[in-house]
């Protein structure tokens, strides 16, 4: 049937409505004069805390603060999944198995919290800055560390969020511990949206009444007494493939491999188009860079964007997809199932620390995607 007179125009109107704004969504973010060209702070949650961990420690001459919810300390992975999962996480043998097959329901697997060395990963970070293959430590004194573990969590245990508090002080920082709530692991917020404070909606976005973006951005930017709006921005993208580090193969072969996903999402407040602002980089969780909602739930959703406009940041959200067992090779059984950053070393294979280098290709990636959006004329 065809629509005629006001109707037809209607139509037409809404088609083109909807063509432009995915026109604008395909949008690279513009150059932005007055953005912090250095310094940046960072956050995630789950194992997005853990990479926001190894950025922090990696980049300290430019990361001035981290925020963590529900994730392990650096290095407690030691480059090996088998202890990612089993000493780092609390999962129980038949969420291992799920997640990486019938191997983990052997015995000498646990289901419950392992003690963390702490000095033993204090040793090793002081080894990989004296390599060179991290910054000085110094650095970690002086970053504004805020980290959070919800009481009901059954993935990041008590002892990891107390080996995570132990590590920093070692350095002398002084991290702040968020206010203990009965969360799981999810992103807590303040929006009652996000649907009830559990995960059986698998997006790890949740109504809380906890604003936990809020209070992180809040410390990391030292300023307790900002207040949220919505304000305006507006949204762009990077192809991550233009900033994976040079290798062997094309861009998107190498960009795979890293289990990176095509696009990353950028937030510009409006403000930040002439006033000096400051990137943050905000990393998912496992499974939230899997699907095009999940994502979406967490950039859109997990309360980072109404924060930007009053803290005069511009935010990067990278996104990290799922590798099936076996899919790059015989050689890699386990693969990355599950879309987690890498804090166990699925990039790296055979450099045990690699995956929380200055080297690391994941790191390298958002990196370049962090000088990109600080770039000059």
């Amino acid at each position: 049937m065809r629509l005629r007179g006001p109707l037809h125009a209607v139509f037409a109107a809404l088609l083109l409505a909807t063509f432009s704004i995915r026109t604008a969504m395909a949008e690279a973010p513009p150059v932005l004069d007055r953005i912090e060209r250095t310094d940046f702070t960072v956050s995630g949650l789950s194992s997005g805390a853990a990479m926001a961990v190894q950025l922090g420690v990696a980049h300290s001459s430019r990361v001035r603060g981290i925020g963590i919810v529900s994730g392990p300390p650096y290095l407690c992975a030691q480059g090996f999944v088998t202890r990612a999962t089993n000493d780092c996480l609390v999962l129980g043998r038949d969420r291992l198995r799920e997640l990486f097959g019938p191997l983990f329901g052997l015995s000498l697997f646990s289901s419950g919290e392992r003690d963390i060395d702490v000095d033993d990963l204090v040793s090793d970070t002081h080894k990989l800055a004296r390599q060179r293959r991290i910054d000085p430590v110094d650095g970690l004194a002086s970053q504004q560390i805020w980290e959070y573990r919800g009481q009901d969590d059954r993935v990041v245990g008590a002892k990891a969020s107390a080996a995570q508090h132990a590590y920093f002080r070692a350095f002398g920082a002084v991290p702040k511990r968020g206010e203990p709530r009965s969360t799981p692991h999810t992103m807590p917020t303040s929006d009652p949206a996000q649907g009830s404070c559990d995960t059986r909606d698998e997006d790890y976005v949740s109504g809380c009444d906890f604003d936990a973006a809020g209070e992180l951005l809040r410390h990391l930017r030292r300023r307790p007494d900002a207040r949220p709006n919505a304000g305006s921005g507006r949204w762009y993208v990077l192809k991550q493939a233009d900033f994976v580090p040079a290798g062997p193969g094309d861009a998107q072969t190498r960009r795979r491999a890293l289990g990176l996903a095509e696009e990353a999402r950028v937030y510009v407040p409006q403000r930040c188009s002439s006033e000096s602002c400051q990137i943050h980089v905000a990393l998912h969780g496992c499974k939230q860079g899997m699907s095009d909602s999940s994502y979406r739930a967490f950039t859109d959703g997990a309360g980072y964007v109404r924060w930007a406009g009053p803290l005069k940041l511009v935010l990067l959200f990278p996104r990290v997809g799922a590798i099936e067992p076996f899919e790059r090779g015989l050689w890699d059984s386990v693969g990355n199932p599950m879309g987690c950053w890498d804090w166990w070393g699925y990039t790296t294979p055979g450099d045990l620390y690699g995956y929380a280098t200055r080297e690391a290709p994941q790191m390298r990636t958002i990196i370049n995607m962090v000088d990109h959006l600080g770039r000059q004329h």
